[in-house]
């Protein structure tokens, strides 16, 4: 991990490496990593080689009015609360690498996670899982446990032939023996 690297790249090479490394838990660095992809993506060029620059609220506010509610409130808010979680980390982490404990997890779970009933919870955790717009006619497929292959504007009435037809297509693609 690089040291004195305030950078978008810094950060997200910080989360990527403290998951290896146990520094965070990996659940924790996952979701934290999804939070900064999805709003880093709207910095400006300084915002981005120096983050310290960065006004996480005026940011969620910027993509709220950007995206048309494209993201939607709940996912902005737990965006916005993982991003200042994960600056905060980085910037002591790059302090002080060797004596670096995370201020905002700890291992029974933040303090913002037991607060929340667990229906919320569950509602947060779908948000993030699937970071999809119900509306957006986008599924998801989880294939292994580290992908997930998405497939877009399925017909409601979809026939059997035409999910055979898609099915033949997806195989097309398979690598390997056949197993029928």
């Amino acid at each position: 991990m690089a040291t004195e690297d305030y950078s978008k790249n810094g950060l997200l090479t910080y989360l990527r490496e403290s998951a290896k490394s146990g520094v965070l838990n990996p659940a924790v660095a996952r979701s934290r990593n999804i939070a900064a992809v999805q709003l880093l993506d709207h910095i400006s060029a300084e915002e981005r080689l120096n983050l310290r620059l960065l006004d996480v609220d005026n940011l969620c506010s910027r993509i709220h009015k950007l995206e048309d509610s494209s993201i939607r409130v709940e996912a902005l808010n737990l965006y916005n609360a993982r991003l200042k979680s994960t600056l905060a980390d980085y910037f002591s982490w790059i302090d002080d690498p060797e004596n670096f404990v995370s201020k905002t997890v700890s291992k029974q779970g933040s303090q913002a996670q037991k607060r929340l009933g667990k229906e919320e919870q569950k509602a947060l955790e779908d948000i993030t899982l699937i970071n999809v717009d119900a509306d957006s006619g986008i599924i998801p497929i989880a294939i292994r446990e580290d992908l997930t292959v998405f497939i877009k504007d399925l017909p409601i009435d979809l026939t059997q032939q035409e999910a055979s037809k898609i099915v033949k297509v997806v195989k097309a693609y398979a690598q390997g023996d056949e197993d029928e």
